[in-house]
């Protein structure tokens, strides 16, 4: 009996592995790719502070200056579209859905032009009516967990292209 139990969790493990399936966090280690130079966007912009910040917590090093940097993120602007969700009985839109699309690119080593690639991030803003400060501050929360996610996996991108 131990050796069919023992075969056929062999066989699990090898099935999960060729779909593409990865336990989180286990791939390779995102401080090879650094020091990261991040082009395209401008340095106060609130998802690049959130991708320097997460950069920061992953330990990988970020420059300023390009002939430093053996990887080059280059990012294109974040594209935001905003869709009706769902409406009250009185016909009145109570939440809607927010797309967030970022285009970006991985030159590693600097020069060497990767293929263009996107990140996206949906969520879903509640407008219930009432104080306009609170509804904003929501809108403002969630869009910092969409940039914080989008930013996290980014970071697995680059740890999975590890020191290439």
């Amino acid at each position: 009996m131990l050796p069919v139990r023992l075969a056929s969790m062999l066989f699990l493990a090898l099935a999960l592995t060729a779909c593409g399936f990865h336990p989180r966090g286990v791939q390779g280690d995102a401080r090879a790719a650094g020091p990261v130079f991040i082009a395209g966007l401008p340095a106060g912009n609130l998802f690049v502070r959130e991708l320097r910040h997460q950069l920061q917590l992953a330990g990988v090093a970020v420059t300023d200056d390009p002939g430093q940097a053996a990887t080059v993120l280059r990012l294109g602007p974040v594209d935001r579209k905003r869709a009706v969700f769902s409406v009250n009985a009185n016909n009145k839109v109570v939440e809607y859905e927010i797309r967030l699309r970022l285009p970006f690119r991985i030159e590693h080593p600097p020069g060497r032009k990767g293929e263009m690639q996107y990140l996206e991030s949906r969520y879903l803003a509640y407008d219930p009516g009432g104080q306009l400060l609170g509804r904003t501050r929501e809108a403002r929360l969630r869009q910092d967990d969409a940039y914080r996610d989008m930013s996290r996996r980014l970071i697995d991108r680059l740890a999975s292209l590890g020191g290439q």
